[in-house]
């Protein structure tokens, strides 16, 4: 089974933990966060999605992410042949930019609002199978 079928399998379970970090995630009305400041909830909850992967699939990688194009954080798995980015945009739960980050309320994660997608297993994992540094 290809590892996007695998982690597809996944998404409920990954939806369920990103909903457990988002309902934690207490900002007062100016979107301060005793524990984050201004900052948004993406770094923890490619954490919790890591964690899921690896509990459940034993013969993969997964590793956090900062985005180089934006201020987001996701996970890549990787296995032996294939890797996969897994991710909730940032648009589905809080909004701001940068460092500056409001929770939007009443979210209800949704498998679908996980997403899948595959990309090039070399541009993170060299020859030896060590992770680049990022």
């Amino acid at each position: 089974m290809l590892l996007e079928e695998r982690i597809n399998i996944l998404r409920p379970a990954l939806a369920k933990a990103a909903q457990e970090v988002y309902d934690a995630w207490e900002q007062n009305e100016e979107g301060f966060c005793d524990a984050l400041g201004y900052g948004g909830i993406c770094q923890d909850i490619a954490d919790e999605h890591a964690a899921l992967i690896y509990e459940v699939l034993d013969d993969v990688e997964a590793a956090p992410i900062s985005s180089n194009f934006e201020q987001h954080v996701y996970v890549v798995v990787a296995d032996d042949d294939e890797a996969v980015i897994v991710d909730i945009p940032p648009s589905v739960y809080e909004v701001g930019a940068g460092f500056c980050w409001k929770k939007i309320p009443g979210v209800e994660f949704h498998p679908e609002d996980i997403v899948i997608y595959p990309v090039d297993r070399d541009d993170f994992i060299d020859e030896d199978g060590e992770w680049f540094e990022f």
